[in-house]
């Protein structure tokens, strides 16, 4: 009797166990671009990252810039409207402030806050080029994929695919 009591408890426990663990699973929410609006995230260093999509009239070409190897990740601190980014870690070097100004719930247009740093000439010549608008193209696990794209004002568009994740 007592081998059959030990039998049915252990049966019983491992029956619990899994049905807690689906009931874990289900109850696990997908993400959507909302939760990515605000919070502290991640801008991992990919090979993506690296490569920069230029087309122009009728020709489409890459550019791989150096980088600075030393980087390997971006922090960012994001409110609705504002985002703060870091290189490696918070306070890490100077931050970066940006601005946000959302077209709907999973795309925005990026520029720099030239009110809160001195902003070098890339980065002014971004601003007066519209700045740069961010789409969602996917979100995988706790990662939102993105395309960044620029039209400059003499017709060029840049484009770079990227990956944001939360903390």
């Amino acid at each position: 009797i007592y081998k059959h009591v030990v039998h049915n408890m252990r049966k019983t426990k491992l029956l619990h166990i899994t049905l807690s663990l689906i009931g874990l699973s289900s109850c696990a929410q997908d993400l959507t671009c909302a939760d990515f609006k605000i919070g502290q995230f991640y801008i991992p260093e990919t090979k993506e990252m690296a490569k920069y999509t230029i087309v122009e009239n009728d020709s489409i070409s890459e550019m791989i810039p150096e980088r600075d190897s030393s980087i390997k990740k971006y922090i960012v601190i994001r409110e609705k409207d504002t985002q703060i980014e870091w290189k490696n870690g918070i306070a890490n070097g100077k931050p970066e402030y940006e601005i946000l100004e959302w077209i709907d719930d999973c795309t925005y247009r990026l520029t720099y806050d030239s009110s809160k740093s001195e902003l070098s000439e890339d980065k002014k010549w971004i601003n007066e080029n519209k700045g740069i608008v961010v789409s969602e193209t996917k979100i995988e696990d706790n990662c939102l994929y993105y395309k960044a794209t620029m039209t400059t004002n003499e017709g060029q568009t840049i484009s770079q695919d990227g990956i944001i994740c939360k903390e």
